[in-house]
């Protein structure tokens, strides 16, 4: 890699969101937008590294289910009666997977239940930051470190306002080639406030001045280029729907007839047998809500995994309409992601100083432009 690039990639930095907002900084005139995939974060940001669909990359979701040891299967011998919010506890489960999983990537136990976490697994061990993050699929990282290019990352672990301000200080001082920043701020305010709230557009005036200055402080730098993108975009919910009750009332048994993982607008099960599948599928299929998503549909938009890893059938909720509660919690949000990626809201956006080879993409077209050279594979090793 030749050129010093600079990359700033903001979770749920939407195209409609931008837009709506006048997000545009000075210096960067080409702009595109950019598909999706079926998710969330961890499935956006794996695509944006790997170039590859989850289907191939393997990092769909933050849990699967296990399909042989748990990382989770010690909790079986904790006493019933102890919940997984207990501090201790959480702390027990954080050490076991950081010393004995080896999980060096993001997680969060959220409101997982503590009976279903022994059925589950972690299939993202590794920092999707770093070299080998991503398993057996290569990544940027991969190949920046095989070919020994200097590079500097900051990520979820820095306070953003720290991180603008020593990213700024790094390229004025040309410390490295490649730049990284990856931030969580507007994510965070777009699920409490919503896509319209006056607080979002002051997040993006502080984004566009932040990056006309890391701008100017690349100007010296020749040739340096500058791509600040999103994995995702954001919807304003205006309804939950309580699934889980509604596949409470059906009396089949967990673990015995099936396994369930309720997201926010996705609800996966595990089936264990005959009953529970044509019970769950008869309920899920009578929504309104949502619908069961296809094998045929799964497959095209690269979510299918046939040994059911993350789920024999999957229930995707319409635009709009939150599973409430669950898994990830019992409190309401503003503005979701994770619906289909056919949604307008659900595009993100790509902006740089450079020019784009298009005005519509995939985020799995974003590794080859930030890493010239680089290909995706599912080899393991940098290329």
């Amino acid at each position: 890699m030749k050129k010093t690039t600079i990359v700033i990639l903001i979770d749920a930095l939407g195209f409609t969101i931008a837009e709506r907002h006048g997000f545009r900084p000075g210096a960067l005139r080409a702009s595109a937008r950019l598909r999706t995939v079926l998710g969330f974060s961890q499935a956006a940001l794996a695509s944006i590294f790997t170039g590859l669909m989850p289907d191939r990359h393997g990092l769909w979701m933050m849990y699967s289910f296990a399909r042989g040891g748990s990382p989770f299967a010690w909790l079986r011998l904790v006493p019933p009666g102890i919940s997984a919010r207990r501090l201790w506890l959480r702390r027990a489960i954080r050490w076991n997977l950081a010393h004995a999983a080896g999980v060096k990537g993001y997680y969060s136990l959220y409101d997982v239940p503590r009976e279903i976490l022994p059925h589950l697994d972690i299939p993202a061990r590794g920092d999707i930051f770093a070299a080998k993050g991503a398993g057996n699929a290569r990544t940027v990282f991969d190949r920046l470190e095989k070919e020994e290019v200097s590079r500097l990352v900051w990520d979820y672990r820095t306070d953003e306002a720290r991180a603008f301000g020593e990213l700024e200080d790094a390229v004025r001082g040309r410390r490295a080639s490649f730049y990284l920043l990856y931030t969580a701020g507007l994510d965070s305010d777009l699920h409490r406030f919503g896509t319209t709230a006056p607080r979002i557009r002051e997040r993006l005036a502080w984004y566009s001045k932040r990056i006309e200055k890391i701008a100017a402080a690349a100007g010296g730098v020749p040739d340096a280029r500058i791509f600040v993108l999103g994995d995702h975009g954001m919807r304003d919910v205006r309804e939950s729907v309580d699934i889980m009750k509604k596949v409470e009332t059906l009396g089949l048994d967990i673990p015995r007839d099936y396994v369930p993982f309720y997201d926010s607008t996705m609800a996966r099960f595990r089936i264990n047998s005959g009953r529970s599948r044509d019970s769950l599928g008869k309920l899920l299929g009578d929504q309104t809500s949502g619908r069961v998503i296809s094998p045929d549909e799964m497959r095209r938009l690269g979510v299918e995994f046939p040994d059911g890893r993350f789920g024999d059938l999957i229930f995707l909720a319409e635009p709009g309409v939150t599973i409430l509660p669950s898994y990830m919690g019992s409190e309401g949000v503003a503005a979701m992601h994770g619906y289909h990626p056919d949604v307008e809201e659900m595009s993100s956006l790509m902006i740089s100083n450079d020019a784009l080879p298009a005005t519509a993409m995939s985020l799995t077209d974003v590794a080859a432009l930030i890493c010239p050279g680089f290909e995706p594979s599912q080899g393991g090793e940098g290329t």
